[in-house]
C-alpha cells in the first residue's frame, strides 16, 4: 500500500434478518449469569514481546462464563475495550452496583448464550485490573515499572490471551468478538492464527489505526506526559483526566451531545468555571475514570493502538497480503455515527476479503450514539440479533 490518499470506500447498509430459529431463540427468556470469580494465570518466563524485549514473570487477570463442554469446541474469546477488563458479565458479589461491561449481550438466552457456548475474557498487557502492567513490580528494582515498562503492541495481546488459552487446554476457537480496541484484537487473531480461529465478530474496528486516531491519541498522552514533568504523579492524573474527556468526546458524536446536553447550563457559576451541562458531564467521566485507571497505562495502551497495522504486520505494508492468511468467517459490525472508527475503515477490509474469495460481511448499524454504540443499551435491540445469528448459524 502506498500510503497516497485514496477515495473513502462505499459502504453499503445491510438489512440483515435473523434465521427463524435464531429469531425463535433471541426471543427466549434472557438470565444473568450471577456471582462470578475472577481467575490468573501467572507465567513465570514471560512473553518475548513484538518490540524483542523479554517481559518476566507475567500475570494475567481473566474470567470465564458458561460451561467448556468436552472437546473444547464451544469457545469464544471476548476482547474488551481500551478501559476495560476481563470483568465482562455477572457481578464479583452480590451487591456490587454495576455489572461487568457487556453484561447485555452475556447469559443465557443473550447473545452470547453461556447454554451453548463458554466465553473467556483475558485482561489485556498494560491494562490496570490485574494483569502485569507499569504498576507491576520492576524485578530489577523493586519499584513499579512506570515509564520502564517496555513496549506493548496489539500483538502482544494476541499472544498473552493465546497463552492463557494453552493453560486451559483450549487450541483453538469457535469464535472471537470484540469491538473497537477489542476488534483490533478479534481481526488479529484471525490474520495471526488462521487455523485457531472458525469465526471472527469484529466491531467498531478497522484493520488499522487511521491519522486521526493517532492524531487523537498523541494529544491525549501529551496532557499526561506534560502533567507528568510539571506536577508529578498529581499532574500525570490531572492529565489523565483531560485525556479521557477528549476520549470521550471521540466516542459520542454530535446527535447524542445535543440530545444529552444541548446548551443547558448549571446554575450560578463562575466565569471560567463549570458553566455548561457537557462540561459538568465530562469532568464527571473524567473524575470517575481516574478512580478506575491508570495514566502510566493509558499511555502504554493508546500507543499499542497507534501502532495497529495488519497489513505492516503480516504483508509487509500490503493489506491484501496480511490478509491472504484469514481462514475464518467474519462479520464486520459498524455504526453510522462512529466518526473515530467510521464504517469506510471495515468496508476497506470486507472489500480485499471478498475479493480473495474469504467469507466476510459488514453490517452497518443506523445509530446516532457514535463509537460507544457497541456499550449502549438502547441499540442492543439492533446489535443484540446481528451477534446471536452470527454466533449460532450452522456453517
Amino acid at each position: 500500500m502506498t500510503g497516497e490518499p485514496v477515495a473513502p470506500p462505499r459502504v453499503p447498509k445491510v438489512a440483515m434478518e435473523p434465521t427463524h430459529e435464531a429469531a425463535l431463540r433471541a426471543d427466549a427468556p434472557e438470565g444473568e449469569v450471577g456471582v462470578v470469580a475472577p481467575q490468573r494465570a501467572v507465567f513465570p518466563d514471560g512473553l518475548t514481546l513484538a518490540c524483542g524485549q523479554r517481559l518476566a514473570p507475567i500475570e494475567a487477570a481473566y474470567e470465564t462464563y458458561g460451561t467448556l463442554n468436552a472437546d473444547k469446541s464451544n469457545v469464544i474469546l471476548l476482547c474488551h475495550a481500551l478501559s476495560g477488563g476481563a470483568h465482562a458479565a455477572g457481578r464479583h458479589h452480590p451487591d456490587e452496583r454495576k455489572p461487568g461491561w457487556w453484561d447485555l449481550y452475556i447469559g443465557p438466552n443473550k447473545a452470547l448464550d453461556t447454554n451453548r457456548f463458554f466465553i473467556i475474557c483475558v485482561n489485556v498487557l498494560a491494562s490496570p485490573y490485574g494483569t502485569t502492567s507499569p504498576l507491576s513490580i520492576d524485578p530489577s528494582t523493586g519499584e513499579p515499572y512506570h515509564l520502564n515498562f517496555p513496549p506493548i503492541r496489539v500483538t502482544d495481546w494476541v499472544e498473552l490471551e493465546r497463552m492463557v488459552l494453552e493453560t486451559l487446554g483450549i487450541e483453538r476457537i469457535y469464535a472471537v468478538v470484540g469491538g473497537s480496541t477489542g476488534g483490533m484484537r478479534a481481526f488479529e487473531w484471525a490474520v495471526r492464527y488462521p487455523e485457531r480461529v472458525r469465526k471472527a465478530l469484529v466491531i467498531a474496528a478497522p484493520a488499522r489505526s487511521s491519522p486521526m486516531v493517532i492524531a487523537l491519541n498523541h494529544i491525549q498522552r501529551q496532557t499526561i506526559l506534560m502533567g507528568l514533568e510539571h506536577g508529578g504523579i498529581n499532574g500525570a492524573e490531572r492529565g489523565l483526566m483531560l485525556a479521557r474527556m477528549l476520549a470521550h468526546i471521540s466516542y459520542l458524536s454530535e446527535h447524542a451531545l445535543w440530545s444529552k446536553f444541548a446548551r443547558d447550563t448549571v446554575p450560578e457559576t463562575e466565569f471560567w468555571s463549570v458553566t455548561y451541562q457537557v462540561e459538568s458531564y465530562l469532568e464527571y467521566k473524567a473524575t470517575t475514570f481516574l478512580q478506575r485507571f491508570d495514566p502510566f497505562c493509558y499511555l502504554y495502551i493508546t500507543r499499542a493502538m497507534d501502532h495497529f497495522d495488519l497489513g505492516y504486520t503480516y504483508g509487509g505494508g500490503d493489506l491484501r497480503e496480511a490478509l491472504q492468511r484469514v481462514q475464518a468467517t467474519m462479520r464486520f459490525v459498524s455504526f453510522t455515527s462512529d466518526w473515530l472508527f467510521p464504517p469506510a475503515g471495515q468496508q476497506e477490509a470486507v472489500d480485499i476479503l471478498q475479493s480473495l474469495g474469504k467469507p466476510a460481511e459488514h453490517l452497518v448499524i443506523e445509530s446516532a450514539w457514535g463509537h460507544d454504540s457497541f456499550l449502549v443499551e438502547r441499540v442492543k435491540p439492533m446489535l443484540k440479533p446481528v451477534i446471536k445469528e452470527f454466533l449460532e448459524r450452522d456453517e
